[in-house]
């Protein structure tokens, strides 16, 4: 999801009522950020029932959390943040289930099914970090300061993970 120029101010105020006592505002920020966080989430782990249960773990963290957050104009940078370190406490465990899917239905248009899998088996091959960037910065068209936030890296190495991965896609795709 690209953020335009008004999305951080509307969560910024969202989050302000929700830290004033007003929890169903909460739901707001569900309903706006449910689908990309789930998105990003399924194309780390490859499962979707996974995701579903990783995304409502996050968006649980996050309310948990809320105020600890302290820029609230970086709202969706902190949110991806919870949901990267929720999927990698989750990887950590489960070593060997990093694989990814990915969606027909989301990206900039649609895809043959054999290129979707040629694609896919690709991404398996970059190492998860590589693979993070990719996804965040492919599918959810994040800037590099914001990809640096979530993945808690500088953004040269967040630049460089990416550049090689997009070099080992290109050798792997031909």
């Amino acid at each position: 999801m690209k953020l335009d120029g008004l999305r951080p101010i509307e969560d910024r105020k969202i989050v302000d009522r929700v830290l004033k006592g007003d929890t169903e505002a909460f739901n707001l920020l569900v309903h706006q950020w449910e689908k990309p966080i789930y998105n990003f989430i399924f194309r780390l782990i490859g499962d979707r029932e996974e995701a579903m249960d990783l995304c409502q773990e996050s968006f649980m963290k996050a309310y948990r959390e809320l105020a600890t957050l302290k820029d609230r104009n970086r709202f969706s940078s902190w949110l991806y943040r919870i949901a990267h370190n929720t999927c990698y406490s989750r990887l950590r465990k489960d070593i060997g289930r990093t694989f990814v899917e990915l969606d027909p239905d989301i990206g900039g248009h649609r895809q043959t099914v054999e290129s979707r899998l040629a694609v896919e088996k690709a991404l398996q091959h970059l190492p998860e970090e590589q693979r993070e960037a990719v996804v965040l910065k492919v599918f959810h068209d994040l800037k590099f300061e914001e990809i640096a936030v979530i993945q808690g890296s500088p953004v040269s190495t967040v630049k460089s993970r990416l550049y090689m991965g997009f070099e080992k896609l290109r050798s792997i795709l031909g």
